[in-house]
């Protein structure tokens, strides 16, 4: 029986940022860790913002809003 690999909400992705940017704060890793965690603190923060983006977009059209580009 093959295991469906569970997708990262939005939640657990600002959860893991907030803990890499306590680590980062820190300083207590090595700096090639750091710089792997700035890495996927930045990737992280990418992703919530296009997540954000997307569902602003989505509500905009549900509530019949133009979009930004029809100005």
């Amino acid at each position: 029986m093959a295991t469906k690999a569970k997708s990262q909400t939005l939640e657990d992705k600002l959860k893991r940022l907030e803990e890499v940017a306590s680590l980062l704060d820190r300083g207590e890793a090595p700096i090639d860790e750091q710089l792997a965690m700035y890495e996927e603190g930045m990737r992280l923060a990418q992703e919530c913002r296009t997540y954000l983006e997307e569902a602003e977009l989505k509500v905009r059209r549900l509530s019949g809003e133009p979009d930004e580009s029809d100005d």
